[in-house]
């Protein structure tokens, strides 16, 4: 018995033996770094006041990981270097996930801190750009230019002369003014918000009102607090009581964010005035909360009514989709420029 043990003890050694003699011959794998590795495109545009990330820009073509990611030359358009972009700003960052079922800014607040970074940033390992939020007083709007160098133990290059176009502050999307001049763009390219959605809501005279009768405002009115108010008005500019959306659930509106692919609460800590008129709710900066780190984040409301119109119940809805990134108490302001009808017939 313990000979025909020995046998097996000495074929398994064997074994290892030959596979450890086998492996140190196997020559290691090379670290690889791609002739084909790019940037998708060279030009970035970025708008003071908010944080502008660029996401998944780099294609590493099978380049070996990690790589390493640096800022170099950053210059004005006519090559002087630029030492403000890298100087160091306060930033918000995450500790913690944003699930979306934070029950109020403040438990939202308690999952950022603040970190200073370089203005003009990348992130080391991905390639991500950033430009944080600052305002004009640090660097002026125009074209900038600067390298980006990439490296990993099997090689490196340089992409040169890549492009930073920082335009005017856009406080709040959709934004009727111009990036570049500041002036309000043309009637029929912008320069007038109108509901993102205007469904079934009808004139006095039974007649469907279309979402270009309506007319958005936003209005910053303070800064000592993050609110957001919203008003309605007829076509005589006076005040449509809220009451008049007599289907909106008003303490349990959610829109869904594109970022976390989950239904989150509209705003918190709801508030309406003693005659109906105006709805107020705290509101994180930027709003949504991830409107500039999210990929087209924004948030969307609908008021709902219902009426009776000759014997039929009826349903109409306005609503909208926006985002504000510059801090402060905002109202939005609909303006109906023909009055709609609540009422039954």
């Amino acid at each position: 018995m313990y000979p025909q043990i020995y046998k097996y003890a000495l074929a398994g050694l064997f074994t290892v033996l030959v596979s450890s003699c086998y492996k140190s011959l196997v020559p290691k794998e090379k670290e690889h770094f791609s002739n084909n590795a790019s940037f998708d495109g060279d030009f970035y545009a970025a708008n003071f006041g908010r944080t502008n990330v660029f996401y998944g820009k780099f294609n590493p073509d099978y380049s070996t990981q990690p790589l390493t990611f640096e800022l170099q030359n950053i210059a004005d358009k006519n090559g002087m270097p630029v030492p403000a972009l890298r100087e160091e700003v306060n930033t918000w960052q995450w500790k913690e996930y944003y699930s979306g079922k934070e029950k109020s800014v403040e438990e939202i607040n308690a999952k950022r801190f603040q970190v200073k970074r370089p203005l003009l940033d990348i992130r080391p390992n991905s390639g991500d750009l950033i430009f944080w939020a600052t305002d004009t007083t640090k660097v002026k709007p125009g074209t900038y230019t600067f390298d980006i160098f990439v490296k990993n133990n099997g090689g490196q290059k340089t992409f040169q002369k890549r492009k930073l176009q920082l335009a005017l502050p856009r406080p709040y999307e959709p934004y009727e003014f111009d990036d570049f001049t500041g002036l309000r763009k043309p009637l029929d390219k912008g320069g007038i918000l109108h509901p993102t959605v205007l469904i079934g809501v009808k004139d006095k005279l039974n007649n469907n009102i279309p979402a270009e009768n309506v007319t958005v405002y936003f209005r910053k009115t303070g800064t000592t607090k993050n609110t957001l108010s919203m008003k309605f008005f007829d076509a005589d500019s006076v005040p449509i009581r809220l009451p008049a959306f007599n289907i909106t659930k008003w303490d349990s509106l959610v829109y869904r964010s594109n970022t976390i692919q989950e239904m989150v609460p509209f705003a918190f800590n709801r508030k309406m005035t003693n005659d109906s008129t105006v709805v107020t709710w705290d509101i994180t900066n930027p709003f949504p909360v991830l409107a500039d780190v999210g990929i087209n984040e924004k948030a969307s409301i609908g008021f709902i009514y219902e009426r009776v119109s000759y014997g039929e119940r009826t349903q109409a809805a306005l609503g909208l989709q926006f985002a504000i990134f510059e801090p402060g108490s905002w109202d939005v302001i609909f303006k109906f420029n023909v009055s709609p009808k609540f009422t039954n017939d």
